[in-house]
């Protein structure tokens, strides 16, 4: 299957979340803006390597956690 899709959602606030993987169906990342949503059907190896590649970008840019995420990561720790 070849499909391109292409939005762009800089400087807008989104939701992001993965709905977990049902019977019938892989897990779906869902990337909300407004009333678009963006949905891909991908099975565990597949959305690895998203986080991978998001993860690595964000690295090398050393760019910070969101506030949401830091503020979690220190709860977990203390």
């Amino acid at each position: 299957m070849s499909t391109a899709f292409s939005a762009d959602i800089s400087g807008q606030r989104i939701e992001v979340k993965i709905e977990a993987k049902k019977y019938y169906g892989p897990p779906v990342l869902s990337i909300q803006q407004g009333n678009g949503v963006f949905q891909l059907q991908a099975d565990d190896d597949q959305l690895a390597e998203v986080a991978y590649a998001l993860w690595d970008y964000l690295n090398r840019i050393k760019h910070p956690l969101p506030k949401q995420l830091a503020v979690e990561a220190k709860e977990e720790i203390a």
